[in-house]
């Protein structure tokens, strides 16, 4: 039996179409709108307790498993508790933080995990800076790992990122006067 070119272009579009598919296809849409309230839960979690300067509690619900990932504005975030280290030590210069989620995006992509994509509209005051308004977009992947709902993966894309970190550093020291 010979079999051509083109009939195993074709089965092998169809397998990778089958295998490509999204798991979520066979939930019903009562299972989609569960898996969904799940994730926004945690993602709700993340910014009411950033909104109140609970940094700690904001990342209660972020995964410590060695496969988790964690970026900001383009850089990867070596762990969780490197994570917990830059939060411990931003949140006490901080006065307001205060994030107004524009929508939020969340794609089923099974009975355990579903992205989500989040505008969102800031505000932020240092301990002796100005106030910022800005924007960002933050995105993550949330999953039920041994029967809880964690943030596996996250990304956060701020608009000007150079204005946002000038806005939160330390304001330069007063040089003293030079007599001449």
């Amino acid at each position: 039996m010979k079999v051509s070119l083109c009939s195993v272009m074709l089965i092998l579009v169809v397998v990778t179409t089958v295998g490509c598919q999204s798991r979520s296809d066979g939930l019903t849409p009562a299972q989609k709108e569960a898996v969904a309230a799940s994730a926004k839960s945690v993602v709700d979690t993340v910014f009411q307790k950033s909104n109140q300067l609970d940094f700690a509690g904001a990342l209660a619900v972020y995964s410590n498993d060695p496969d988790a990932r964690y970026i900001e504005n383009g850089v990867l975030v070596p762990s969780l508790e490197a994570l917990r280290q830059e939060y411990a030590e931003l949140g006490p210069t901080l006065e307001l933080v205060e994030n107004r989620i524009d929508s939020e995006s969340v794609l089923v992509l099974g009975e355990d995990v579903a992205a989500v994509t989040v505008p969102v509209h800031f505000r932020i005051k240092a301990k002796g800076r100005p106030e910022y308004a800005g924007q960002y977009v933050w995105s993550g992947i949330v999953q039920r790992r041994n029967g809880t709902w964690r943030l596996v993966q996250s990304h956060e894309s701020w608009l000007h990122a150079e204005q946002v970190m000038a806005a939160i550093s330390p304001a330069p020291a007063a040089q003293p006067a030079v007599d001449r």
